[in-house]
């Protein structure tokens, strides 16, 4: 295959399904299609999911886990290719996944990093749309025995949801097949094709109708730049950088705010975000994308497709205190989610009309995605270990994981820490002429800092810069 190594061996898992259906492009896709567009040719947009295979099973059930994988979720057996100048989805009822496999019998160190060097490279792998099922797996075997593998899925596919839910469900697949059970049931599915079926059916164009409406009135009301007050810098090269922070008590502290708010830990992070937003770009109100997951559903929730979608609000940033910043985001949150289903080509033609009356497009570079998969923490029963706080809040896990031409003005993104159950992962993305490489760093390490000085007590929203150690990153203008 392209792009990767010749020490991977390939072969196929084969896949038989329940039918064989053609359909327009769901609105999620349409979304990923747009993206796709802008970028270069050749850009490859994929999502890969890491899992360790029980002790007992061989490749062979490996593959046959995988075709039953593919059979029991359309979206992974689903071609896209251009009918009459556009994209269509196209379910298969039978064909194969390609598995690779890549053997190696030297140091286990030396393994893993040959291993890191493969998962980086398939994720770099554009899919062939047209031709290609849009899921790969790489099987790693070390000294004879299947020891990890990494599903590669198409954003065009999956969304990063998705993409992890498929790899719970082969995790739970290669558990039964190590202990000799059949594989779980398979609970009521939402497939694409019934999905776009839906969205332009009539009920699904009054969805939309309603949703394009709060859409707009967002639009009306976001400022046309969060940045306005700032006065930009020199960029660094290249221009968008993006740091990652792991915390170990960000979750059992989100989850003790919630509790004494009586909210939920995403509202929560919403407003952490938006307090740290307005301190950066010196604004008492501000716009932001939010990322809808779209699962309201238990079907939706188990499903696989590419159902995350964007819709802007506006954040209210004069409290005065943290708390009446939270109220005001459950609400906004609320309302954001409740509308996030829409049909983009309307969601542009509102975008433009808006920017039209307004002289300029609204504020839509900034973000916020909570993109935890159980974004509830279990009730917190025991108070913050300070010392353990104090440790990290001394020595934080950060590091820089990309640089890039182009992107958003920020991107604040949080997720769980897949390999360590209990660390949240928090990222930005930053526009360096608006938050040079210095200032994407504090504002992430300034995240735990704020959270454990709200424990202590209900902060003013004048005093957010402060506790989160930006006094002095943040210049005056």
């Amino acid at each position: 295959m392209p792009g990767l190594t010749a020490d991977v061996r390939w072969q196929p898992a084969c896949f038989t399904g329940s039918r064989a259906i053609v359909e327009q492009l769901t609105w999620g896709q349409v979304l990923v299609e747009r993206d796709i567009r802008r970028m270069p040719p050749g850009t490859a947009y994929n999502v890969t999911v890491p899992l360790l295979i029980p002790e007992g099973v061989d490749l062979a059930m490996v593959c046959a886990a995988v075709g039953a994988l593919a059979g029991r979720f359309e979206a992974l057996r689903t071609r896209f290719p251009r009918r009459d100048g556009r994209l269509v989805q196209e379910v298969l009822d039978s064909g194969s996944i390609p598995v690779g496999v890549f053997s190696g019998a030297g140091p286990a160190e030396q393994f893993a990093a040959a291993a890191r060097e493969l998962d980086e490279q398939l994720q770099a792998t554009p899919f062939d749309h047209d031709r290609d099922v849009p899921m790969r797996v790489l099987v790693y075997v070390h000294r004879q025995v299947p020891r990890a593998l990494v599903l590669c899925i198409a954003h065009l596919a999956a969304d990063l949801q998705s993409s992890r839910l498929a790899a719970r469900v082969l995790a739970e697949m290669l558990a039964c097949r190590a202990a000799g059970r059949p594989d779980p049931a398979t609970p009521e599915l939402v497939h694409p094709a019934d999905l776009a079926a839906f969205e332009r059916s009539p009920r699904g164009r009054t969805v939309s109708a309603a949703a394009v409406a709060h859409l707009r009135r967002q639009l009306d009301a976001v400022p046309l730049d969060n940045f306005a007050a700032v006065q930009p810098v020199a960029p660094a090269e290249p221009r968008f950088w993006r740091g990652v922070l792991d915390s170990p008590i960000s979750a059992p502290v989100l989850g003790l705010l919630a509790d004494r708010y009586r909210t939920s830990t995403a509202t929560v992070a919403l407003a952490v975000t938006a307090a740290l937003l307005g301190v950066v770009a010196e604004t008492d109100r501000c716009g932001l994308l939010l990322v809808t997951g779209n699962r309201t559903t238990a079907p939706q929730r188990a499903s696989i497709g590419t159902l995350t979608q964007h819709m802007p609000a506006v954040v209210d940033l004069t409290g005065p205190a943290f708390s009446d910043l939270v109220r005001h985001c459950w609400g906004t949150a609320v309302r954001a989610f409740r509308h996030g289903r829409f049909d983009p080509v309307d969601g542009w033609a509102a975008l433009a009309e808006v920017s039209r009356e307004r002289g300029a497009e609204p504020e839509i570079r900034c973000f916020f995605n909570d993109m935890r998969g159980a974004p509830e923490t279990p009730p917190v029963t025991a108070p913050l270990d300070r010392d353990v706080a104090q440790r990290v809040l001394t020595e934080p896990s950060f590091r820089w994981t990309e640089r890039r031409p182009a992107g958003p003005s920020f991107f604040m993104e949080v997720g769980d820490v897949l390999d360590t159950p209990g660390q949240l992962r928090w990222t930005l993305l930053g526009d360096t002429t608006l938050l040079p490489p210095d200032l994407i760093r504090a504002v992430l390490i300034g995240v735990d800092r704020l959270l454990v000085r709200l424990l202590d007590t209900d902060l003013l929203l004048s005093e957010v810069g402060e506790a989160a150690g930006l006094r002095g990153v943040v210049a005056p203008h």
